[in-house]
Parts: structure tokens; C-alpha cells; sequence
């Protein structure tokens, strides 16, 4: 398999001494990959170097290509007073994209029928979809998502697992955050594991399960920060 990216020693810390303390990792292209852990682990640290939000204190990023991505953040504070359809159609004329990509990405996330309201009268989980739907346009190789599950029922959870499969279909590359380790689990073909800032563990998802002699990411999750609390 083709990396897609890889890091090498990537350090980004703040004064709290949280952040990230010299990781290494490799991401394949054509995979989804789940970045998983629990709050302050790194995650969305991470994502933010990536996405050259914030930018490395030491270490490096190497792509194997002209780096391509589509973002999803954790929120977005959407134009309250345009409609769901005002938002995607003025994004998709940003990216040169035809009038059909709009309703396509509105109907893939239930929106369609709802896409003359103003975003001010969308619950959580409404503004949420929306934010998946802006996502989706564009064919850039690499999809990246901050915590995609917040504020998503059940049905949509679901909905997400299907999407992100038809976008590795598509021969994309997923990469998402949660620290939802049974979402991972049942959606990520590889994953990276961190905690404090370091990696626990990372590869393909049933080798890091059974390296860790565990049946499930979550036992070899706690197993983990049990062994480390012990030292």
C-alpha cells in the first residue's frame, strides 16, 4: 500500500503540556483510519497540523504528493441567516462546482427537503449534517473529519458509517478522530491509537488488536493506560 502521509517525530506542545511529543506515523492511501483516544490525547492536534491550522514545533510531515483535503471540523458557526442551500451552492461556486453537486450532497445528507431554511431553525444534529454535506464536495484525495459523530443520532451515525465507506469506494482516503473506540472499531480499516500525546499503538486495525491480544480496541485500550498508570 501507498503512504499517503507520514510523520516523523511531530511535536506540537503547549504550556499545559498537552499536545503532541515526538509521534511517528504513516497513513495508507485508500484506507479509512480512525484517530482514536480520549480527551487531551492528541487528536484534534493532530488535525490541526495537517490541515497547517497551527504549525509543528519540531519533526515533519512527508506526503507523497501535492497534498489534497477536504475538512470536516468538530463545528461550524454557519451564516445563521442563510439557508442550507445558500451555504453549499456559495461553497460549491468556491470550488468551480456544478449546481448538481449541491443537491447531491443535500440529498446524501437528508437536507434536501430542508435546504430553504435558515440555519438558524436547525437543531444539533441538522447543523451538523450540514457540515458533513459542505465535506463532500470536491474530489480532494484525502477526507479528513474531527469528531463527525457529535451530535448525530443513532440513524445518522449509521448514515455516516455509509457514507465514508462509498468515499473509500471512491478510492478516497478517510482519516477521522473520536474517542468513541467502538465507532472506530467497527468502521476503520487502520488506526492510531494515542494518549497524553503519544502513541499507544498503530497499524492495521485487527494486527494492533491482535498484537495487543485483545478482542476489542477498547480492552486493549484500558489494558494500556493501566499498564502506564502502574509504572
Amino acid at each position: 500500500m501507498a503512504v499517503i502521509v507520514e510523520g516523523k517525530a511531530i511535536t506540537r506542545e503547549y504550556s499545559n503540556n498537552q499536545g503532541l511529543h515526538g509521534i511517528d506515523f504513516a497513513f495508507n492511501e485508500g484506507r479509512i483510519i480512525a484517530l482514536a483516544g480520549g480527551n487531551g490525547a492528541g487528536k484534534s492536534t493532530l488535525i490541526r497540523l495537517l490541515i497547517e491550522e497551527e504549525e509543528v514545533d519540531a519533526g515533519e510531515f512527508v506526503w507523497a504528493d501535492e497534498k489534497s483535503i477536504r475538512y470536516m471540523p468538530d463545528d461550524v458557526n454557519f451564516p445563521l441567516a442563510l439557508t442550507a442551500q445558500e451555504i453549499i451552492q456559495l461553497l460549491a461556486n468556491m470550488k468551480q462546482l456544478p449546481k448538481e453537486r449541491c443537491q447531491e450532497v443535500l440529498e446524501r445528507v437528508g437536507l434536501w427537503e430542508h435546504r430553504k431554511q435558515r440555519v438558524r431553525q436547525y437543531s444539533r444534529g441538522m447543523r451538523q449534517r450540514l457540515n458533513l454535506a459542505q465535506s463532500l464536495l470536491g474530489e480532494e484525495q484525502l477526507l479528513i473529519l474531527d469528531e463527525p459523530t457529535n451530535g448525530l443520532d443513532l440513524l445518522w451515525i449509521a448514515e455516516l458509517k455509509q457514507i465514508l465507506r462509498e468515499e473509500k469506494e471512491a478510492g478516497k482516503t478517510i482519516l477521522f478522530s473520536t474517542h468513541l473506540l467502538s465507532f472506530a472499531e467497527e468502521l476503520a480499516d487502520d488506526v492510531l491509537l494515542l494518549h497524553d500525546g503519544q502513541v499507544l499503538m498503530t497499524g492495521a486495525l485487527q494486527d494492533v488488536l491482535q498484537q495487543g491480544q485483545a478482542t476489542h480496541l477498547e480492552e486493549l485500550f484500558m489494558r494500556e493506560i493501566g499498564s502506564i498508570r502502574n509504572k
